[in-house]
């Protein structure tokens, strides 16, 4: 069976083989919310339209009752396996990707068990400064040989722009989480279309409702998540809190301050890219000295 290293040499390609390198404790995890924008926070975006933190009795709360059914996550594991060199001067890491994406069902007797199946993939990620001939060649071979089949290997590039991304590892890493994304999407759209969802059985995702590069751009991709939840328990404290960019504006951060345990903030209108709209808010569900806060993202229109 060949190695890597054969198969990118049949096209000219050096390919530099180091010891594998964990990508995800070697670079900082970003923000679950990062590059998110508040729009405006001068209405709260709610039915009452106080501006006061609202504060929830946990210890007397009714644990007995949640109209949680559900938890969806992904998980995402990258790994740098070696180093290209394209366009004859350049180099690019070739990344190793395994992605996986479920959901965990509460049942009517409060036991746990898996909903649907675990969905899987693993990637070979490959820079897409290579030309599509030599992209196609290595692919071909690569899915030959028997390590690909047993893995179910799949090869993909990815996008890297010096302008978004710091570094080409970063680019792959965002490739990886663009398909588990598309896996995440795949499990709620199934659940929305055979009905599973409902009121009193909703769904809890982890990380913010923002999935925009899966956005469709139509009414019915808002529409799978009324009964969708986002939650994130890491989340950039410097956002501001207001479209308004003036000098000495309020951050996000300087609010939480404020919150004491079992306290939130108002909900807040949040805009994406897509023009997409949501209702975010912020809580804090430990006392202070201990893990901080919760962002609560849902997904509006």
């Amino acid at each position: 069976m060949p190695t890597l290293s054969e198969i990118f040499d049949k096209r000219k390609i050096l390919l530099y083989q180091n010891e594998n390198l964990d990508l995800d404790h070697y670079y900082q995890e970003p923000y679950q919310d990062e590059n998110d924008e508040i729009k405006e926070m001068g209405k709260p975006f709610e039915t009452d339209e106080s501006k006061k933190i609202r504060t929830i009795d946990l210890d007397n709360e009714d644990r007995t009752y949640s109209g949680f059914s559900f938890f969806m996550d992904g998980s995402r594991r990258t790994y740098k396996i070696g180093d290209i060199v394209l366009e004859r001067k350049k180099i690019f890491p070739v990344v190793a990707a395994q992605i996986r994406a479920g959901c965990t069902e509460r049942d009517r007797q409060k036991k746990l068990h898996t909903h649907g199946f675990v969905h899987r993939k693993n990637l070979l990620l490959l820079s897409d400064k290579m030309n599509e001939v030599d992209f196609q060649e290595i692919r071909q071979r690569v899915l030959k040989t028997q390590m690909a089949q047993d893995l179910h290997l799949d090869i993909v590039k990815y996008y890297f722009d010096p302008v978004r991304d710091s570094v080409p590892v970063n680019a792959a890493i965002a490739k990886a989480n663009s398909i588990m994304h598309d896996m995440e999407i795949n499990i709620l759209g199934q659940m929305v279309n055979s009905e599973t969802l409902e009121p009193n059985h909703m769904l809890i995702v982890d990380g913010p409702l923002q999935f925009i590069r899966q956005d469709t751009g139509k009414s019915e991709f808002a529409d799978m998540f009324y009964n969708v939840v986002g939650v994130s328990k890491s989340f950039d404290p410097m956002l501001p809190t207001s479209s308004k960019r003036k000098r000495g504006g309020t951050q996000i951060g300087a609010e939480l301050l404020k919150l004491e345990y079992g306290q939130r903030t108002p909900v807040f209108l949040k805009e994406n890219s897509r023009q997409r709209k949501y209702g975010c808010w912020y809580l804090r569900i430990r006392p202070k000295g201990g893990k901080l806060d919760m962002i609560i993202t849902k997904s509006i229109s």
